[in-house]
């Protein structure tokens, strides 16, 4: 029984990891080159963004110049890319075309706006959503049982 539960966590496991593997050959990987001095930049307004949006913001920075965009990271600028257009903040955050350090600052600037937005926050933080709405009826049950007569 235990090797039997073992096989399925191990096919479970296969699986996940599979279907990570076909989301990620879907991501669009920024690939160019990029000084670490913008990548870190585009880190620094990729964490502002994560606090405003009430997650952990404590992606590492970059320690040398890079010729592709971690898939890890292309996995958070994606999920902000999503809320972004969801929120209503009117920012678009795009990866496509990003090949040298100025896309990056323009997509750092994106980013960092992003992070000021009060609908992204409001979005990510739950304070935008439904709200409750109390009814009260003014009607007794003798009442409702005398309508169903």
């Amino acid at each position: 029984m235990k090797d039997d539960m073992a096989m399925m966590e191990d096919e479970y496991s296969d699986a996940a990891g599979a279907l990570q593997d076909e989301a990620d050959a879907m991501l669009e990987v920024p690939k160019g080159k990029f000084s670490a001095g913008a990548l870190n930049g585009l880190v620094k307004a990729f964490n502002k963004a994560m606090k405003a949006g009430g997650m952990e913001g404590d992606y590492p920075t970059f320690s040398g110049d890079q010729t592709a965009f971690p898939v890890e990271f292309v996995r958070g600028l994606a999920m902000l890319s999503d809320a972004a257009a969801e929120s209503g903040s009117n920012i678009e955050i795009t990866l496509s075309n990003i090949t040298n350090d100025r896309d990056v600052a323009l997509l750092a600037g994106k980013v960092d706006a992003l992070a000021n937005s009060p609908e992204f926050a409001e979005l990510m933080n739950g304070e935008g959503g439904a709200t409750e709405v109390e009814v009260k009826v003014d009607t007794s049950p003798e009442d409702l049982m005398m309508e169903r007569a």
